[in-house]
């Protein structure tokens, strides 16, 4: 369809901008599967903690139990804990377990830390009122417990204060992830309560054995995912687990939650989330738009990447892909370090020989932009976007100019508004 001026909303931080392309064809405004709820959020949660897969309702779980333990995902994982907590606080203290023996961790990972007006927005007023709160630092090695090794040689390392807890629920909200299949399930343990080094080791799986990126650590794929297969392999090392994890539309209104046992549960989610959450199109294209989708997950660089490699894979070789993403709180340096290797043989051997979290990101960073040319609107400085091959642009407007430039009279492009949740194929 040839629609001219195209006027639609696109996310940049914490606001909102029309999209106007002067040239080219709309080929496909690419959204997530609408849901319509048939309850409100809280009886859709209610129902999941009612009718759990593949093991006891969690009040009958921690009867008899001392001690509970929450895990709930950070600022930047948003998963309606203000809406599940009084829920789960409710089935703890039904099983006996009072406030002042509940805790819940801000199972952050590697992630940033959160200030207290932060933490009561992330919980909810009624949360942080009744029970206690603990942000997981995954440095602090006084913090962290052995409790094992995995099959592929991770250091399983988790918090000290999770294991000591007789019963540990683990929250979060499932989307597809860019190389561990999707997010929930056994990430509220690894890497959302584990130690850097377990951390490090198991991100370091989205690596191949000799060259190059697992062909299996990609989004909505769970079989053979080597990083996810790790991750479930610590979380069964932690006993006496709980799960509940929630789905979400663009918009942040819950569309679904599934409840129970580690694998289980999970699954069952991860199935509605390829349904609701993977889009096709049905042919290559010559640009997208694509949107982190604002605050919060277009935070920093290592989280707005998510919007470039979710939709990647429509965009025909030599194709431009114009990336939104403020990145407020800026980029990690090893970006910048791995991007001035111009060689990619120097680079995959400087990332093998010295590993961090922005290695296999800045490898598959290569590969997109030796197959397509990438712009990006951000707050980063013109440099840091430049070692990196991509185009720094300094508005909307700049970027459309630059897409117009870059393509042939009559491009055929797409805009993926929400590319923080969608993960987009070819039909």
């Amino acid at each position: 369809m040839n629609d001219g001026l195209v006027k639609r909303e696109i996310f940049f931080g914490g606001g909102t901008h029309d999209v106007l392309v002067p040239a080219g064809e709309l080929a496909a405004w690419v959204e997530p599967a609408a849901v319509v709820p048939d309850a409100s959020p809280e009886d859709i949660i209610r129902s999941a903690l009612d009718s759990p897969l593949g093991c006891g309702r969690l009040r009958d779980i921690a009867r008899g139990k001392q001690t509970a333990a929450v895990l709930v995902p950070g600022k930047d994982r948003v998963a309606g804990a203000e809406i599940y907590l009084p829920l789960l606080l409710r089935e703890l203290n039904a099983a006996g377990i009072s406030d002042d023996r509940i805790e819940v961790f801000l199972a952050t990972g590697t992630h940033a830390k959160h200030s207290q007006d932060e933490v009561r927005a992330l919980l909810g007023e009624e949360a942080v009122s009744r029970v206690r709160w603990r942000e997981h630092d995954c440095n602090d090695e006084e913090e962290l417990r052995e409790v094992g090794a995995t099959s592929r040689s991770t250091p399983v390392y988790f918090n000290r204060r999770v294991l000591d807890a007789d019963v540990k629920v683990l929250t979060g909200r499932i989307i597809p992830h860019y190389f561990a299949g999707f997010g929930g399930g056994r990430k509220a343990l690894l890497p959302g309560v584990a130690g850097f080094g377990t951390i490090l080791a198991n991100h370091r799986l989205t690596l191949s054995a000799q060259r190059g990126l697992h062909p299996e650590a990609r989004p909505c794929q769970l079989s053979g995912n080597p990083v996810h297969l790790d991750m479930l392999e610590a979380a069964r090392m932690v006993s006496n687990v709980f799960v509940l994890n929630t789905l979400l539309d663009a918009r942040h209104r819950v569309i679904g939650a599934f409840a129970g046992e580690l694998e289980l549960a999970h699954a069952a989610g991860c199935a509605e989330a390829k349904r609701t959450f993977h889009v096709n199109v049905r042919e290559s294209l010559d640009a997208v738009i694509t949107s982190a989708g604002g605050t919060p997950y277009d935070c920093n660089f290592m989280q707005a990447l998510k919007a470039v490699f979710d939709v990647q894979e429509i965009v025909r070789p030599a194709g431009a892909i114009l990336w939104l993403a403020d990145c407020p709180a800026g980029i990690k340096e090893g970006f910048v370090r791995w991007g001035s290797i111009e060689s990619d043989e120097k680079l995959e051997a400087a990332v093998r020989s010295d590993y961090d979290l922005t290695g296999h990101n800045s490898i598959m960073l290569r590969r997109l932009v030796h197959r397509a040319r990438l712009a990006l609107w951000s707050t980063l400085p013109d440099d840091q976007v430049r070692v990196m091959g991509i185009e720094p642009v300094h508005s909307l407007g700049e970027g459309i100019r630059w897409l117009s430039e870059t393509c042939s009279k009559n491009f055929r492009y797409g805009v993926v508004p929400f590319a923080n949740v969608t993960h987009v194929g070819i039909q």
